[in-house]
């Protein structure tokens, strides 16, 4: 990319390359050229970053995709101002999945809520027997979601109509993962489930007990090329074969696992109660490389791949950026309080993160500086969903937020 001609007008660059003449704007200043380079060189190259993409305008599921990419392209530039704020009945774990103008997010009182994205309005809510600490996936108009009650629901998006609820033998703390017609999820029971998304007629489903500590899956599975990716408690990582449930590999860590994982050309990357960072090839399930973090760094987030880079936040109040290539540590940022959150990373290189702290904060990924911050009434267990100018997220304050920028 060769860059021809720059203009200032009202406070934008006007950058204009000699691909295919393509003009790009991006505010004033030496930061905001950076981003907007960034943004550029994603754009028309698709070299730093490739991430399996969900439908425009929709971040139907956990983090976004089956990949787990938690990546956006457009997103609201900082400084956000409070779009709306919807108040449930209990603490708001789940992370919002939006399809179609439409949001959808569970609460500890028991319900899954559909609120109108641009308005803030709920449009339907559906009572379970238990609470719903997890995400929901939105396929084909349908919404599905696991609760405490053991049970994995499945409602029609536009009015909330019960088509089918499938009973497991243990509660529902992992977000479902929907692809070829078929609903993956873990439960407490140490399975993980296959799903008929159409039925709920059970297609197969895998326990693991391949290592002593048998305490069920709290990690959300992922999927990519006809394989999932699943993470039990117990330190195992399973990978199966879509249509089957055949098994292709499993990997012991020995240790305990509560992240999800994050698949990004050919590698998962995943972290463990051991304080280590692992690299795995999703074909044979070896080691590409494995960081040890320290004794204090212990992550109950997902890593997120950017480009060339990996992010993990911490426990102990810490985001690292790695390299995804060889594991090598970056950068090391701070904030205030425990990290719970899995962070939305955007293509101007801006991170949304939720703190323990009651605050959602943007950092900029270049320099670690935090550019915003937003105080909620309770602490940020849920992960931000990122689309174009707006941002969504709950707090245990039992509001579910919306924000926007320009």
């Amino acid at each position: 990319m060769q860059l021809v001609k720059q203009t200032v007008k009202k406070g934008f660059y006007t950058l204009t390359t000699r691909i295919a003449g393509t003009c790009y704007s991006m505010p004033v200043g030496r930061q905001a050229i950076k981003k907007g380079l960034l943004v550029m060189a994603l754009s028309l190259s698709g070299a730093l970053i490739s991430v399996p993409q969900a439908l425009a305008g929709d971040w139907p599921m956990f983090l976004k995709d089956g990949a787990h990419s938690s990546f956006a392209e457009k997103s609201p530039m900082p400084p956000l101002n409070l779009k709306w704020k919807f108040e449930t009945n209990g603490p708001v774990y789940s992370s919002p999945a939006i399809s179609d103008g439409r949001l959808f997010a569970g609460s500890y009182d028991k319900n899954l809520y559909a609120i109108d994205a641009e308005t803030g309005k709920m449009l339907w809510k559906y009572e379970t027997g238990g609470e719903i600490l997890s995400t929901p996936a939105v396929h084909k108009g349908v919404v599905y979601f696991g609760s405490k009650d053991s049970n994995i629901y499945a409602v029609s998006a536009a009015g909330g109509k019960l088509l089918w609820k499938h009973r497991t033998g243990g509660r529902i703390l992992s977000s479902p993962v929907v692809a070829d017609d078929t609903v993956f999820i873990g439960s407490a029971d140490l399975y993980l489930y296959a799903l008929d998304s159409m039925t709920g007629k059970r297609k197969w489903r895998l326990l693991h007990t391949d290592y002593p500590i048998s305490s069920g899956i709290y990690s959300s599975p992922a999927y990519a090329d006809g394989a999932v990716y699943s993470a039990g408690k117990n330190g195992i990582l399973y990978s199966t074969v879509a249509e089957s449930g055949a098994r292709n590999w499993y990997l012991p860590t020995n240790s305990t696992i509560y992240s999800s994982p994050a698949l990004s050309e050919g590698r998962l990357y995943i972290a463990s109660g051991n304080r280590t960072l692992y690299a795995i090839e999703t074909e044979t399930g070896k080691f590409v490389w494995r960081k040890d973090l320290g004794a204090d760094f212990v992550a109950y987030a997902s890593p997120v791949v950017a480009g060339p880079r990996l992010y993990v936040t911490f426990k102990n109040g810490h985001i690292k950026s790695f390299n995804k290539s060889n594991g090598s540590e970056l950068k090391d940022y701070e904030l205030p309080g425990e990290i719970y959150s899995t962070p939305a990373v955007t293509g101007d290189g801006t991170m949304f993160v939720g703190c323990e702290d009651g605050h959602l904060y943007a950092l900029d990924t270049w320099t670690g500086l935090i550019t915003w911050k937003y105080q909620t009434g309770g602490s940020i267990h849920s992960s931000p969903a990122v689309l174009e100018n707006s941002l969504y997220i709950g707090s245990q304050d039992g509001a579910i937020y919306a924000f926007e920028g320009w």
